[in-house]
């Protein structure tokens, strides 16, 4: 909160102490740019992106492709996600392929799927199915699971099937367990009689114990 106070006043302050030429946006940008306090720049992403400007989405964007502070990436991120239109997502779907930091891929998938983003279930499909980050593969099957029915139900079975990873199945029992519909019930009943892994078949149980 401080730091926000600190920011606006120096915004507010800016036109009197800078030449005419100089613009809130360009205030701000050297305000982060100079400043080493992580809270401080986070409040000055969030004013970046309420300006809305060319250059204040430019920042914004520098800022969620290569500052060196993943936080601060993050913060960028969001600011980026509460922009509307396609050409938005499309934008984040681009820095979605182009990341490699799992963190900041994980806080973009996020906001991808709040935004409905198209094809993003597919990206979802392949991403629990085969990326490298325990992480990332346990974050798209959250948001797999999050969507109710058979269907989704018969999918995650299918990702539970082809999958040789145990972490990737343990996140998957819980989900079914979690879902409590009769072919969840029926996948966790076999799992517990017959899987070869003790430690899948002793999650198994746990759920249908719940």
């Amino acid at each position: 909160m401080i730091a926000t106070a600190l920011v606006a006043l120096l915004v507010l302050q800016a036109p009197a102490a800078q030449p005419p030429k100089s613009s809130p946006t360009a205030t701000l940008i050297s305000l982060y740019e100079t400043s080493p306090d992580t809270e401080t720049r986070e409040a000055i992403i969030r004013f970046l992106g309420e300006r809305g400007d060319e250059a204040a989405t430019a920042k914004i964007i520098g800022i969620a492709k290569g500052d060196a502070d993943t936080e601060l990436r993050e913060a960028a991120i969001r600011q980026l996600a509460e922009g509307g239109g396609e050409a938005r997502t499309t934008m984040l779907l681009q820095m979605f392929e182009q990341e490699k930091d799992a963190d900041v891929k994980e806080a973009l998938l996020r906001h991808l799927v709040e935004r409905g983003a198209p094809t993003i279930t597919d990206r979802l499909i392949a991403i629990a199915k085969s990326d490298p980050s325990e992480d990332l593969r346990e974050t798209a099957l959250r948001h797999l699971a999050e969507t109710p029915g058979e269907a989704r139900t018969t999918l995650l079975i299918e990702i539970f099937d082809g999958s040789t990873s145990v972490d990737t199945k343990e996140t998957i029992i819980r989900h079914l367990g979690e879902r409590g519909d009769a072919k969840s019930a029926a996948k966790l009943l076999a799992i517990a009689k017959g899987d070869a892994d003790s430690d899948l078949r002793e999650a198994a149980i746990r759920q249908i114990a719940r």
